[in-house]
């Protein structure tokens, strides 16, 4: 449980996300030379996806509104391509009109304020032509994982804590999901629905791993250890049709928007 958020995020979860980073750069058809916007981008998991897509001809402006991230994410290089790492509200971002190929977003709009504003300044930093590409989880009963992990807080620790574990599905509709970009004006907007399999690892770990990168995580620390125990069995109790032999395998189940400007 010791160590930054970021740093928990960035040894707990960079390794969940990293397929789906490979998914939403290849969705996004990432050409050589492109310039893109990576929002949102947490400890860089995306950048250093793209990196290799974009080559040295091509540039990424890393960006963040949270200083902690962006410290941990400079940590770790990102091949090929020349980076920038920036503090921005996504929702009033400091870039000029039609500056970038492409915008990726992984896991984010979901937790920005004005996700109506935040789009429209998307839309804004697109060049003609250029997509934006986001993913959002879908709702809690199609992600296992996370439903049994907001269950088990909400049974352990506090309906609170169950709210803030299922906050990533809080944009789970694919229709809400299409009218915030038809609504900024997008030409063209698709939605998938794409599920990727979590590589096997071993459960408890994994959980443990999850509970410490949560924003509730010094909540989870204070508990008796044995209480923490009870919590971490309960939600193996809860995912044994995704266990075997220890092993955690769970589907994942976001929406991914393409979206032409």
């Amino acid at each position: 449980m010791s160590g930054s958020a970021a740093e928990k995020y960035e040894r707990f979860v960079a390794s969940w996300f990293a397929s789906w980073a490979d998914e939403l750069v290849t969705r996004a058809d990432l050409q050589p030379g492109s310039t893109v916007l990576d929002l949102a981008c947490g400890t860089g998991i995306v950048s250093r996806a793209a990196g290799p897509l974009l080559g040295p001809d091509g540039a990424i402006v890393a960006a963040d509104l949270n200083t902690d991230m962006l410290a941990e994410a400079r940590r770790h290089p990102v091949a090929d391509a020349p980076i920038q790492w920036r503090r921005a509200d996504a929702a009033d971002l400091p870039f000029g009109a039609e500056t970038f190929d492409a915008v990726l977003c992984q896991q984010g709009l979901q937790f920005f304020p004005d996700r109506a504003a935040a789009v429209g300044e998307i839309h804004r930093v697109l060049r003609p032509d250029g997509v934006a590409a986001v993913s959002v989880w879908r709702s809690a009963e199609h992600n296992p994982y996370i439903a049994a992990l907001a269950d088990g807080l909400g049974r352990h620790v506090s309906a609170d804590a169950r709210e803030t574990m299922l906050a990533p599905c809080c944009l789970g509709d694919p229709d809400e999901l299409r009218e915030l970009f038809v609504d900024a004006g997008f030409s063209s907007v698709d939605v998938h629905a794409v599920t990727i399999e979590r590589e096997p690892m071993d459960a408890i770990a994994a959980i443990g791993g999850n509970l410490a990168a949560l924003p509730i995580a010094d909540q989870i620390t204070a508990m008796d250890p044995a209480a923490r125990e009870r919590l971490i069995d309960d939600i193996v109790d809860a995912l044994a049709d995704h266990i075997d032999n220890g092993r955690l395998t769970s589907p994942n189940r976001a929406h991914v928007a393409l979206a032409k400007r």
